[in-house]
């Protein structure tokens, strides 16, 4: 008996064993082994002790043992398999299972199958059939399972208490399920799957995890088979215990002495001898089959065949099926894992159902243990796209790449690496508070930022884990000149020489402004800060008397007294600024102490500087040299920190310590003279004797203003702060980091940015607080470990942006003095901004009376317009490949009322959405907009901008109306914005067989239930609202006669004979124009849900 780190715990030998065959653990909990062979006893050991306890007469020849919850199984040489009681070990039941020896056998609950030998003229002939009992009372037999090749291995599922893997000496194996030889409902043809090999089969195995099968035969080869790519052999595996590492002896170097002696220099690149432990390669595919019609015309001559060439076949070659070319480790689309549900019949090993990507077998979700100072970039930070089908996004697995409870955003959308930037705003509760508070407000900006961020954010909360996207937020970015001016919009072509670092630092600077000056409104600028409300108080004064920030300025400003004099008369000028973000500014190039300084040196330099330059003096009337210093006076709530690591000398700073710098082998020969190891002309790392810091970059540090000094330092995780950091909040402040930007870029690709974020959580065991760190890669989300943050050893990843926050930062804001009270006047308002709106429109607005509650019925449906054409290519077999879809944006959207009443089915918002940005197609077949609808100065319906419309949208799913149509997923999508699910009532869905792929469309609905013709012409989305409306009210009346099912059948089947069409023979009665029912056409397959007809 050897423990798990491989050392004999206790070894018996005996005598009287003669040759011992199998053995069990029974299922007593007193840790005791069965051990039995061709000895006439079978032997009791303790596993505590270490010796036989006791020994069981009568129990001879036995070559297989089972053990169950209240009997052990044992079968003999001769056939014979016995149940016995656990505790007495007496004989309870007896089964001649075969007339020969017994080759194998197992259990599993009730059953228990065997296989083996049958004595017939002398010889052992091998039963081709495995035989099935039941031993629940008195043992039954059942009916047998076929195996033609003679089984010899028996080996039950770990999961499928019915399910078994036979197996014959020759390599030949099948998965069969007894319960269906039980029912006798087999029908399904067998599966044999054969070996490839040149011996004999001498064991197999199922990993308890059911997902690997293993097969071992008597060349000493093992073969493996899975049912994915990526597996696990158990479900719960303990980590190993490793050796204690020996500690070296001191070598000391004589002339005779060896030169193997001497360690390994340092290195690298792995090394050409650094061979796996396993060495597994791809088993040989099996020959193509021969066409029949060579066959035909084949001549045997000396048992070589002979066959003209057909012409179509090379000479001295053999096809070979190509593999699918897949992305590795890709998702499934969604309809190819419908199909695969509707298909599936049989599977090799695991669960009843195919692969599904919602979850990896190694997760991107879940934690990887891997070492964080690894040279190679983890397969997580690679760049992520979205794969198209010809269902479009919709059929993308967004859940193979999260599995968490925070939402991703989308690529593929113009200026997108903003995503990271965006996710680090959202997780700063004070910014969440502040955006969500000013969409409350009535802001009247078309392109606020502030407010498209607020609108992100809900969807963000919302989300549950669902992508999402920031469509709007970035459509607002790109019509501002400045941010062009600027350069901080993407290329449309990836440059794999753009450093996104820059273009990030640069967009930080920007935003962060730009979001300053939306907030600064008087009616959405209150006093957060409680120190600049004592302060006022203190004074007695108002707060524009004394010159009170913003309230972006009392979150993320950092107060800087800037001060400019003038070199010439000496005339002096100073002002207070609020910065938004610290760049830094790193040490000359020529400075190689430089290297060695740490983070919060290389901060204060930046952040307390002066300088000389040339600057406009009033006084003077010229240019004159001028010395300039910024002064600390106060400190921001939450810093964002510029890295500024824009070339390789600047970047090497970032990789000269901690875990940065791999140890060499040949540390122990290396002379450490000094307490840091040197750095070599191409940034490797010399290897020292002294213990390095455990990252370069501090996870906390301190800052204390004394006077016009600046003091900070690096504060360690649970240490005891230094009592010069425990002063007034408004000189003293402790940070803490809580985000992280990096710029990655591997080999060969184009370079990205992905967010490293600390959010605080609350484990479920005990309600301590936890703080885990997360990685968002655009859509890919998932939990990573601490050290991979403070790690920046390679040259893949580079920090961009920093956010450092304060301990102490929720104690020192009031957020309940920002507004908070809901402007609604949006919903009871008719707003337009076209020249010559129509003066009779087509909907009626809600009145005050008809405030929308809870619960309130709405239908809805919207009309797209083509800001871009799909992109495609045409491959070499002819086939069309979608790369990139048509990009849509919302041009009108319809809401009318669904409860009850006298104005049930009358629409209360019917707005055109105006748009500058130029439109490619109309699309009228399918939205029913023409040039012209969308323009300020011809439309002649309700135009408003699209800010407008969205709120009003965002308004009612506040208020939780309850949303009807058809499709409103991929409406919702296309709007932008998320609805939970229990708000949505989507027809689409209604009128839809679980079990069937195709999805009936809202004309064939309205044409086989209504008898209406829509869309006859062109689409309203009026129109189609209200058939979705009707159609749900249909659908309410059929369950409560309980015929729903009925008539669902009925539509498919009729759906089957006309083709999906509504049929031109039948007559159909169209809808006349009237106030209550429009006659126009509305929404269209091109924006239904799933498969559309």
């Amino acid at each position: 008996m050897r423990d798990r780190r491989g050392l004999v715990k206790w070894s018996i030998s005996n005598e009287q064993t003669q040759d011992l065959h199998c053995m069990t653990s029974t299922t007593l909990t007193n840790g005791e082994l069965l051990v039995a062979g061709q000895q006439d006893d079978m032997l009791v050991v303790s596993l505590a002790r270490g010796a036989v306890t006791r020994k069981i007469a009568n129990a001879s020849n036995i070559v297989v043992l089972k053990s169950l919850p209240r009997s052990i199984c044992a079968g003999s040489l001769l056939g014979e398999v016995t149940l016995r009681d656990p505790r007495t070990m007496k004989v309870e039941q007896r089964v001649q299972a075969h007339t020969a020896t017994l080759s194998d056998l197992d259990v599993s609950g009730n059953l228990l199958l065997t296989c083996g030998f049958s004595q017939r003229q002398g010889s052992l002939i091998m039963d081709p059939l495995v035989k099935v009992y039941d031993i629940r009372m008195a043992v039954r037999t059942l009916a047998p399972i076929p195996f033609p090749s003679g089984p010899m291995f028996l080996k039950m599922h770990p999961t499928l208490s019915t399910t078994c893997l036979v197996a014959s000496q020759t390599g030949q194996f099948q998965m069969c399920d007894v319960s269906s030889l039980i029912m006798g409902s087999y029908a399904a043809p067998a599966q044999f799957h054969q070996i490839q090999t040149s011996s004999y089969i001498t064991a197999m195995d199922i990993s308890s995890s059911a997902q690997t099968l293993v097969f071992a035969d008597g060349a000493s080869f093992v073969y493996q088979y899975a049912d994915r790519e990526d597996f696990d052999v158990n479900p719960y595996s303990l980590p190993l215990t490793t050796p204690d590492i020996v500690q070296p002896l001191t070598t000391t170097m004589k002339e005779d002495s060896p030169l193997s002696t001497v360690g390994m220099p340092y290195y690298t690149d792995p090394l050409l001898s650094v061979w796996p432990n396993n060495k597994v390669y791809e088993v040989g595919a099996q020959p193509t089959p021969i066409d029949e019609e060579i066959l035909k015309n084949m001549k045997t001559i000396d048992f070589v065949g002979y066959a003209p060439n057909p012409g179509n076949i090379h000479r001295n070659q053999r096809p070979r099926k190509k593999k699918t070319i897949t992305k590795k480790n890709g998702p499934k689309f969604r309809s190819e894992q419908e199909r695969e549900l509707l298909q599936a019949s049989n599977v090799l090993v695991g669960d009843d159902e195919p692969q599904h990507s919602g979850r990896r077998s190694s997760s991107v979700g879940d934690v990887i243990v891997a070492d964080p100072t690894v040279l190679n970039m983890p397969r997580y930070y690679q760049r992520v796209e979205i794969q198209y089908s010809k269902f479009g996004v919709d059929d993308f697995d967004f859940g193979y790449y999260n599995s968490t409870q925070y939402g991703g955003l989308e690529t593929h959308i113009r200026n997108s690496y903003c995503n990271s930037f965006l996710q680090v705003l959202f997780f700063i509760k004070p910014l969440r508070k502040i955006a969500k508070s000013h969409i409350k407000i009535a802001c009247p900006k078309d392109n606020c930022l502030l407010c498209e961020l607020g609108f992100l954010f809900r969807m963000l909360e919302d989300s549950k884990g669902q992508n999402c996207q920031a469509t709007n937020f970035l459509r607002a970015f790109s019509t501002i000149p400045q941010a062009s001016a600027l350069g901080l919009f993407e290329p449309e072509t990836p440059n794999r020489n753009l450093s996104f670092s820059t273009l990030m630092q640069n967009f930080t600077r920007f935003i962060m402004e730009q979001i300053h000056q939306e907030a600064n409104v008087p009616s959405a600028n209150p006093l957060i800060s409680k120190a600049l409300v004592r302060d006022i108080a203190i004074h007695n004064k108002t707060s524009e008397e004394l010159e009170v920030p913003s309230t972006m300025q009392q979150l993320f400003g950092l107060q800087t007294l800037s001060q400019s004099k003038c070199g010439s008369c000496q005339e002096e000028v100073s002002r207070i600024t609020y910065p938004f973000v610290v760049d830094m500014l790193y040490p000359k190039k020529n400075d190689r102490k430089s290297r060695k300084r740490s983070f919060t040196s290389i901060l204060k330099a930046s952040m307390y500087r002066e300088n000389q330059t040339k600057a406009w003096c009033a006084h003077c009337h010229q240019y004159q040299p001028t010395t300039t210093k910024k002064i600390i006076c106060g400190l921001p709530g939450v810093m964002l920190i510029n890295s500024g690591a824009s070339n390789s000398e600047e970047a090497l700073i970032w990789r000269q310590n901690g875990p940065n710098t791999p140890k060499s082998v040949a540390q122990e020969t290396v002379n450490a003279d000094s307490d840091q190891g040197s750095i070599n002309e191409d940034g490797a790392a010399n290897a020292t004797t002294a213990n390095t810091p455990s990252s370069w970059l501090p996870e906390r540090f301190g800052i204390y203003l004394n006077g016009t000094e600046l003091v900070i330092k690096a504060l360690p995780m649970g240490k005891e702060i230094p009592p010069e950091f425990k002063g007034p909040s408004e000189t003293c402040a402790i940070y803490e980091l809580s985000s992280t930007i990096l710029q990655v870029q591997a080999e060969e690709e184009a370079t990205h940015l992905v967010s490293q974020i600390k959010i605080p959580e609350t484990s479920e065991a005990d309600g301590a607080p936890s703080t885990p760190w997360y990685l968002f890669n655009d859509f890919l989300v998932r939990k990573i470990r601490s050290e991979e943050v403070f790690s920046f050893k390679g040259n893949w990843k580079t920090p961009a942006v920093l956010q450092y926050t304060r301990v102490d930062l929720d104690t020192l804001l009031d957020l309940d003095v920002l507004p908070s009270q809901v402007d609604y006047s949006l919903l009871f308002e008719d707003l337009t901004v076209a020249q010559e709106p129509n003066p009779h429109p087509r909907h009626q607005v809600l009145t005050k009376d008809e405030m929308p509650k809870p619960g309130t019925l709405v239908a809805i449906d919207a009309e797209f317009v083509a800001l871009q054409q799909e992109e495609t290519e045409i491959r070499s077999d002819g086939t069309k490949s979608l790369i990139r879809p048509s990009t849509l944006t919302l041009a009108r959207v319809s809401v009318l009322r669904g409860n009850d009443g006298p104005k049930e089915q009358v629409p209360f918002i019917d707005d055109y959405i105006a748009t500058s940005e130029p439109i490619v197609d109309y699309l009228t077949e399918f939205s029913g907009i023409v040039a012209g609808d969308l323009d300020r100065n011809q439309s002649k319906y309700t135009l408003v901008p699209l800010k407008v419309a969205y709120k009003k949208l965002r308004l009612l799913v506040d208020l939780g109306c309850i949303f009807i149509g058809h499709g409103l997923n991929k409406d919702f999508r296309i709007i932008n914005i998320l609805v939970p699910p229990e708000q949505i009532i989507d027809t689409v869905d209604i009128y839809h067989i679980r079990n069937r792929q195709r999805k009936i469309s809202l004309r064939f609905l309205a044409w086989h239930l209504l008898h209406q013709d829509i869309q006859s012409e062109t689409h309203d989305s009026i129109e189609d609202a209200r058939t979705a409306l009707i159609l749900y009210k249909k659908y309410l009346e059929y369950k409560e006669n309980g015929t729903f099912g009925q008539v669902l059948e009925e539509i498919y089947e009729a759906g089957h004979k006309a083709n999906w069409l509504k049929g031109s023979k039948d007559p159909l009665s169209r809808v006349s124009s009237t106030p209550q029912m429009d006659a126009l056409a509305g929404s269209s397959p091109l924006f239904t849900t799933g498969w559309p007809v």
